[in-house]
Order: C-alpha cells, then sequence, then structure tokens
C-alpha cells in the first residue's frame, strides 16, 4: 500500500487528528482561534433566539446522522485550512 492508499483509506477524522499532530503550531492556533470565535457567536446567537444547551442537545439527539456528516465536513474544512495556513 502506498501513501496515497493510505491516506484515502482513512476518515475525515483520522485525517484531522494526523494534520493536527503534526501542523504548524501558528496555523493552528490560528484556524482553532477562528473556529472558537464562530462557535461562541453561534451559541450567543442561539441564545438570542430563545434556544439553550437542551435544544442543542435534542437536535442532535434526533439528528445524529446528519450532525456525524456534518462533523466530516468540518474536519475536511478544519484541515484544509490549517494545511493553507503552513504553505
Amino acid at each position: 500500500m502506498d501513501i496515497f492508499d493510505e491516506m484515502f483509506n482513512k476518515t475525515p477524522k483520522e485525517k484531522f487528528i494526523e494534520i493536527i499532530q503534526n501542523g504548524n503550531l501558528g496555523a493552528l492556533e490560528k484556524v482553532f482561534e477562528n473556529f472558537f470565535s464562530e462557535y461562541i457567536a453561534m451559541i450567543e446567537l442561539l441564545e438570542k433566539q430563545g434556544l439553550n444547551e437542551i435544544d442543542v442537545k435534542n437536535f442532535i439527539l434526533e439528528n445524529g446522522d446528519f450532525i456525524e456528516q456534518r462533523q466530516n465536513d468540518i474536519y475536511i474544512e478544519l484541515g484544509v485550512k490549517i494545511l493553507g495556513h503552513e504553505g
């Protein structure tokens, strides 16, 4: 198995963890700083709309497959951003 086969046989989460383990610290810091800022903003906006942590947890429970797909999208997106900052 060559390196490309190995790369394509990994899940988005596994690839993301490898990127984090080997990534440039400056790139990691910048990407996660932006990610957490967006997360905080979303939580604040949800609270302003009258939604709370229980609503979020219920949504997760009711939409497990959708959440898993979106997690994979986020792993890929953050991995690309981290690698983009290194280049």
